[in-house]
């Protein structure tokens, strides 16, 4: 029981050390704490700055002076200047001159006109043509189609050459332009052969010895 005792009575003794130590601990630190806040603080000085105003600018002011007027310089009166007539200068006298006589020139003797002989080469040619017109019906006379041509139904044209001379003999005879049928072109030919012909005019083909001559034979099963 006296343990017990004692035990109680440390403890407690230890419990009030403990409790003056904590107490002690804040005492000094409001203390401390208050030291600091009754401590002067130094006042900061504050910069002083200074602005030096500039001097105001006299200003001219601008004083209008009037404006003299030009006055332009006095103009020089001249006197009127004489006018002079003018007076037109004589045409010149225009002479007339007279064309000169015409001298006659002397006539030549008048030259008979010519004659052309129209005459006589109209005659020519209208003789030339009927010639031509007659020897192309003397072939036409003689002109036989041929039986075995007109049974096959064989017609056309044939053109044959041949050449005279003036006294009406043939020279030659050829075809010019054959009609597509031998048995055509053959009766042609013997038709220029068999045919007679006269002689030439007098007036017909002047000059040549002979004339070549071209005549178209027909063979139609209707003629």
């Amino acid at each position: 029981m006296n343990m017990a005792m004692n035990w109680s009575i440390y403890h407690r003794r230890e419990t009030a050390a403990r409790l003056g130590t904590v107490a002690t601990g804040i005492l000094i630190l409001v203390m401390s704490q208050t030291l600091a806040m009754n401590q002067e603080i130094p006042a900061q000085e504050e910069p002083i700055s200074l602005t030096l105003a500039a001097a105001p600018v006299a200003t001219e002011q601008s004083v209008q002076q009037p404006v003299q007027k030009v006055q332009p310089p006095p103009q020089k009166v001249e006197p009127p200047k004489e006018v002079v007539p003018v007076t037109d200068a004589p045409a010149p006298a225009i002479q007339e001159t007279t064309p000169p006589p015409k001298v006659a020139q002397p006539t030549q003797a008048e030259q008979p006109a010519k004659v052309e002989p129209q005459a006589q080469q109209r005659s020519n040619a209208d003789s030339e043509s009927q010639f031509a017109q007659d020897v192309k019906a003397r072939i036409e006379r003689k002109k036989i189609y041929p039986d075995t041509a007109r049974d096959l139904g064989m017609t056309g044209e044939v053109e044959v050459l041949y050449e005279l001379d003036r006294s009406g003999k043939l020279i030659r005879a050829e075809i010019a332009s054959s009609s597509g049928y031998k048995l055509l072109d053959q009766a042609a030919i013997r038709a220029v052969k068999s045919a007679s012909y006269r002689s030439f005019p007098d007036d017909a083909w002047m000059g040549a010895s002979s004339k070549v001559f071209r005549t178209k034979l027909v063979f139609s099963i209707n003629s």
